[in-house]
């Protein structure tokens, strides 16, 4: 008597993998949690966490090192969403927040803002890349519109070509300040979390989370589009309208994480790729955020702890994993 063969549903498949995200997202705030100078075990975080702990191991835990787990998680994840968002509105794999411009822009505004204002502080600097960052969208989006080419390609154009002119503009102005002022814009432009406190994390994660709920909202529309502009307008919705609110949305999201982190490159690039592949029977933008935030988390914990006592910038980390997987990528797909 033959055995039949098991028939392993699409769904199964897909529970296994959420369960293993999952996993890994717990694995990681844990090792965020525990590794450092000071190591700690599973216990001594539940106890701190619990206020059970003494008074260092909970301010080590909950001042420090708790903060910066969370910000790398959130951060992660509304970049994965943001770059989710731009290649479905471009149909274009290459779309992001990284491509448009919108981090050179915001770096552009933090330089002037140093070459002005030398002595700004951490909000004056946050104000200044999300100002950047999104007069830079802004001239993107625009100038988009009246391509030739379309809005859809003509939006990669356009972000390659202000990114461009603002990447020179970017180089005129460090060569006209001083060493001090340039290497203090040089740091933010690397983007890290070294310095992440709740000082810092509860206005970016009341941000992202608001932001991220009035995304939702609209999110349903995406679908809409997908279908074509004229299939949607025949449904009734306003395209145009539509696919700027989207844009927006998503760099809202790219800009309350470079406001405090400063420009984090790849993620919101790689991440959405990353889910097809790991998740690809789920909503692409709940599996792009989840992606983000695995990603971001991980490259966190390689920048601070793989190479100790020395501490990287995570966008050294980020940049580094994402040319790999890009290169990996084109590599398997020609063969």
């Amino acid at each position: 008597m033959t055995r039949r063969p098991t028939n392993h549903r699409p769904g199964d498949r897909t529970a296994w993998r959420w369960t293993i995200a999952s996993l890994a997202l717990t694995g990681l705030i844990l090792a965020s949690l525990t590794s450092g100078d000071l190591p700690l075990t599973p216990q001594e975080v539940l106890d701190a966490l619990l206020g059970r702990a003494d008074d260092f191991t909970t301010t080590v835990v909950l001042t420090w090192r708790l903060p910066r787990a969370l910000t790398a998680l959130a951060f992660g994840a509304a970049l994965g969403a943001a770059g989710a968002i731009f290649q479905s509105l471009t149909r274009n794999p290459l779309g992001s927040p990284d491509v448009i411009g919108f981090n050179t822009g915001a770096y552009t505004g933090v330089l002037l803002t140093l070459l002005l204002l030398p002595a700004s502080g951490f909000l004056t600097l946050a104000m200044a890349s999300i100002v950047g960052g999104l007069v830079t969208a802004v001239l993107v989006l625009a100038l988009a519109r009246h391509t030739r080419s379309g809005v859809r390609r003509g939006l990669i154009l356009t972000g390659i070509a202000i990114s461009a002119l603002l990447a020179a503009v970017n180089t005129w102005l460090l060569y006209r300040t001083d060493t001090a002022t340039a290497t203090t814009g040089s740091i933010w432009a690397a983007g890290t979390l070294d310095n992440i406190r709740w000082a810092q994390a509860w206005p970016a994660l009341t941000t992202l989370a608001i932001i991220g709920i009035a995304t939702a909202t609209v999110l349903p529309t995406l679908r809409i589009l997908a279908l074509g502009d004229d299939l949607a307008t025949a449904l009734g919705l306003r395209v145009p309208r539509t696919r700027t609110t989207l844009a927006i949305s998503a760099v809202l999201l790219t800009a309350t994480t470079t406001a405090v982190a400063g420009p984090i490159m790849f993620i919101a690039l790689a991440a959405p790729h990353i889910a097809k592949t790991l998740l690809p029977r789920s909503r692409p933008i709940l599996a792009a955020t989840v992606s983000g935030a695995i990603l971001l988390a991980a490259a966190d914990w390689i920048a601070a702890h793989a190479f100790a006592p020395t501490q990287l910038p995570v966008g050294a980390i980020t940049v580094t994993l994402g040319g790999l997987y890009l290169t990996l990528s084109i590599l398997l797909r020609r063969q």
